[in-house]
């Protein structure tokens, strides 16, 4: 076989070459036409389309003709319209290959545009005639919609055929570009849809877009490549495969939006025993030729084979565009939707098919696909559309409607409230009639039109004898919410007739609707009636019978109710906040308080504690002042939101874990292992701005009254509180609140734990290491050394840092390494007094030492450093009095007793409240008199303690 350039045989490049000359001679006098026809009409859009589809003609390169020969006589006169000037432009514009229409066009279709590099024949053939009703402004949008489509046929499907692309990106580009095309239109017509509704958007406008738009697809395989595509065809038939395939290859390079090619080569590698590649093949294929509805539900069957779910639905999805009519279609996908657990998904598509279910000979089917769909929205919490779907199909088939449906949507009607649809649906389908002063009402119609005011008047209702009695009372509870109690007394006299032990929930529900329109001396004897049954004398029903006594104003058969229930059920929380309420309406606030107190704060452990009734008996209890007892039920109210800490190792648990998730996942192992019952919290929850506030009340209090052990416990328990520590505000000062108060307590060990995670989070706050230098002072923790000396190796520049590491390192007795501390911290800051002070203060302790050499050098050193600090910060108290101790401590007494002298003679630093503090005249005075004792001098000791000393 001898290869062309099209890689067929010789036969195929004969015919090749003559449909090629026949198409140049058509072309020729296609194009004088649509010059002609274009100088004339500019702004004519079709002719300018083409036109701006010949720039990617395949024979552009071979124009260089005279357009007038071989033309026609009607042809050279049309010509004679064109001036010779641009008729000149034009042929030079042909050789270029520049098709750029005249410049005084300047509307829309002028401005520069992304053609599709496709044959001029695939552009016509892919060209759609579109009718409209309405202006050409649908049609242009239209026609911009295609240029995407074209684009994307010879840009995707190509790069597909040439192997640069995968079959899963050719896939998703095909989808996306679908979408957008779809999504373009759409925003025209409306611009919010849910996803749904946008996935089905053409099933549902098909009436309407049928009047609005006629499409008539032409076949996208050029005429010029019909013979060379049954070539590829008799490839195939005689086993040619290898040639098939490469002329169908060829076929897609030079018009790859046509789908036969693609499909051959899908039929061709089925053959060759590679599904997979068939399949990818025709799914190409069904994409450039979307109406073929069985196309796509072949491939659906294909998917399903391969257990390809999703892509399965997407086929049906284009099938159910194609024929929206189609049940069978809409319920295999809504059975796809199913599998893949898009409930959402699968119930619109149970409705549409409900929609299109109107043949009589579908209502058995249409009920009871009404009824499963029902109970699903039903159990999904979507009662609103459950009854929707119900009345659908009730209004379609009434005659195929049981008596279990009835009760069903009477069921969801009233939960929804929807008492008037109701009142119609027992009209409709169980035989209920209504009476009116003027006349009767047997038929829906006849209510259409009703209001409150109208079934305020109805007189007495007929309710047939064989209606069951659940039913019965439904009609009875709508009757009472819709005030017609007329026509409602006769149902509740029959009612009473009945023997409450068995219709005992029918008795309380019509009384509970009786009690919520205020008629509570009709539903008084029906709650009565219960209480006297031993079944239903619960502390439930008892309660309601107590709400009744109060609507009646009946405030002491009231409170003997109330009581009742308090002694059945203690912790019955409702019944405690009413019945206190009513004591604040009669003003005894000491019973009002009583009756809200907790068992558990008498002492019972595994009690249940009402939340609600908490927080009022706190309230109370500030308003009278009685604090004592605020602090025991605040303190339990703050325990319903984090853990009620008992042992040391729930204390330890919070201490060392970092974040609020830890410590309640090891408090509540540590409460599992250890079995302690603890109290149940019931009622709703208090806003955390009030629980911050009644925390702040209680923290102050027990701080006044110095129970900081308790202070302890409650601040370290709400460290495991998710409420505040979700809050950046509430967990700093709560933090804070538990650094105090274990400090107060004296719980050094985790006073030291809480101040080291301070500091840690406010790394360089003056503040925060203040308060570490005052923890570590008191609780004499040598820890600190160690967490020091790790956080300077990574901050080495931290000031702070430094200096306690220096400070350690000179009460440990190591002054050089206190010297190589200071000694930086004074490179860094030159003019800082304390860091000269603490250079000279090593120097003088290495001079001090017992076996030191260089001691005369290393003294004069620290002198020098010293009176270089007292320079710095002047003649006063302090610097005097620290320089005399330097001497005394090197025993130059009588240089320290001068210095002694002239910082008493010295005012202290700081005047005010705070003078004694800052005063150093007694560490002075206390000083000398060590001297002069022991140089036997005790006078002078006894007139210098009596006066600085002495208190």
């Amino acid at each position: 076989m001898n290869d062309t350039s099209f890689g067929v045989t010789d036969d195929a490049d004969k015919f090749l070459c003559e449909e090629q000359e026949r198409m140049t001679r058509v072309y020729e006098r296609l194009c004088v036409f649509i010059l002609i026809q274009t100088l004339k009409v500019g702004k004519d859009r079709p002719y300018r389309k083409f036109l701006y589809s010949l720039k990617y003609s395949r024979r552009t390169d071979e124009m260089d003709y005279d357009p007038m020969e071989g033309t026609s006589e009607l042809f050279a006169a049309l010509t004679r319209d064109v001036p010779l000037e641009q008729w000149e432009q034009y042929k030079e514009q042909i050789k270029l290959g520049n098709y750029i229409i005249d410049d005084s066009d300047n509307d829309s279709y002028s401005s520069d545009r992304s053609v599709s590099p496709c044959p001029d024949e695939e552009v016509i053939t892919n060209i759609e005639i579109v009718e409209e009703d309405e202006g050409g402004e649908e049609k242009m949008h239209e026609s911009d919609g295609e240029n995407d489509q074209i684009l994307w046929g010879c840009d995707a499907a190509d790069k597909y055929a040439q192997g640069k692309i995968s079959f899963y990106e050719l896939n998703d580009i095909m989808k996306d570009s679908r979408s957008n095309s779809r999504l373009r239109k759409r925003m025209r017509v409306e611009e919010e849809q849910s996803e749904l509704e946008k996935e089905n958007e053409p099933i549902e406008n098909t009436a309407q877009k049928a009047k609005k738009k006629i499409r008539r697809k032409k076949n996208l395989l050029p005429k010029g490549l019909e013979g060379l595509m049954g070539q590829a065809n008799n490839y195939f038939t005689d086993g040619q495969t290898e040639s098939a395939i490469k002329v169908c290859m060829e076929l897609i390079k030079s018009a790859p939006q046509a789908y036969e090619p693609f499909h051959l080569l899908g039929t061709i590698y089925d053959e060759m025993g590679e599904p997979r590649k068939a399949f990818q093949w025709y799914l190409v294929a069904a994409f450039l030729n979307p109406s073929d509805t069985d196309e796509w539900i072949r491939l659906a069957e294909l998917c399903l084979e391969k257990n390809e779910i999703q892509q399965a639905i997407s086929c049906y999805t284009k099938a159910i565009r194609n024929e929206p009519t189609n049940i069978n279609f809409w319920w295999e996908r809504c059975n796809l939707y199913e599998q893949v657990g898009e409930r959402k998904r699968a119930l619109y598509g149970f409705e549409m098919i409900l929609k299109h279910l109107s043949d009589p000979h579908n209502g058995e089917k249409c009920v009871d696909m009404a009824r499963e769909i029902a109970k699903i929205h039903h159990e999904n919490t979507d009662d609103a559309n459950a009854v929707r779907v119900l009345e659908t199909s009730f209004n379609k088939f009434p005659s195929l409607i049981t008596s279990e449906d009835v009760n069903f949507l009477l069921e969801l009607q009233l939960g929804q409230k929807m008492y008037k649809a109701a009142v119609k649906t027992f009209v409709q389908h169980c035989g209920v009639r209504l009476k009116l002063p003027l006349g009767d009402i047997t038929s829906v119609e006849d209510l259409s039109d009703f209001d409150n005011e109208n079934f305020k008047a109805l007189v007495s209702c007929i309710v047939p004898e064989v209606l069951p009695i659940d039913l019965t009372v439904k009609f009875l509870l709508c009757l009472i919410h819709l005030q017609a109690f007329k026509a409602a007394q006769p149902l509740i006299d029959s009612l009473k007739q009945e023997n409450p032990e068995e219709m005992g929930d029918l008795f309380l529900d019509v009384a509970e609707a009786l009690m919520e329109v205020h008629q509570y001396e009709t539903a008084k004897p029906l709650l009565f009636a219960l209480i006297s049954t031993p079944t239903y004398d619960l502390p439930a029903v008892w309660m309601k019978y107590a709400d009744c006594w109060y609507g009646l104003l009946n405030i002491p058969e009231a409170i003997q109710a109330y009581l009742k229930v308090i002694e059945m059920a203690p912790a019955y929380q409702d019944a405690r906040l009413a019945l206190s309420k009513i004591y604040l309406q009669m003003g005894k606030i000491e019973e009002a308080t009583n009756i809200l107190r907790q068992d558990y704060e008498d002492g019972e452990e595994g009690v249940v504690v009402g939340i609600d009734a908490l927080y009022q008996r706190c309230k109370l209890l500030e308003a009278e002042g009685c604090w004592d007892q605020y602090i025991a039920a605040a303190t339990l109210l703050q325990y319903s939101h984090c853990y009620h800490l008992e042992t040391e190792e729930e204390f330890s648990a919070v201490i060392t874990n970092q974040t609020c998730k830890r410590r309640i996942e090891a408090l509540r192992d540590l409460k599992i292992q250890n079995k302690k019952p603890t109290p149940q919290f019931i009622g709703q929850t208090i806003p955390v701005t009030e629980m911050q506030s009644i925390f702040k009340k209680v923290c102050i209090l027990l701080m006044e009254r110095k129970r900081y052990e308790e202070l302890q416990n409650l601040s370290l328990a709400c460290l495991s509180s998710a409420t505040f520590m979700k809050n950046p505000t509430y967990a700093k000062d709560l933090e804070f609140q538990a650094l105090l108060s274990c400090y107060y307590n004296g719980s050094h060990q985790y006073t030291y734990l809480l101040v080291r995670d301070l500091v840690l989070k406010y790394l360089h706050s003056n503040k925060a290491w203040n308060l570490f230098c005052l923890i570590v002072t008191c609780s004499q923790e040598n820890r600190h050394n160690r967490f020091c000396i790790r956080l300077m190796m990574k901050h080495q520049d931290h000031l702070a840092l430094g200096y306690l590491n220096g400070h350690n390192a000179m009460i440990s007795g190591t002054y050089k390494h206190a010297l190589g501390e200071y000694m930086c911290i004074l490179k860094e800051h030159p003019n800082d007094p304390f860091a000269v002070f603490c250079v000279g203060i090593t120097f003088i302790h290495m001079a001090c030492q017992k076996f030191a050499t260089k001691r005369h050098f290393l003294t004069i050193q620290g002198f020098e450093f010293l009176v270089r600090y007292a320079k710095m910060k002047g003649e006063n108290q302090e610097t005097f009095y620290n320089i005399g101790r330097a001497l005394h401590q090197c025993g130059i007494k009588e240089a320290a007793i001068h210095y002694y002298k002239k910082a008493l003679n010295c005012p202290p630093l700081i005047t005010g409240p705070e003078q004694d503090i800052f005063d150093l005249r007694r560490e002075i005075a206390y000083n000398m008199c060590v001297i002069y004792q022991a140089s036997g001098a005790m006078d002078l000791v006894y007139m210098y303690s009596r006066k600085y000393i002495v208190v």
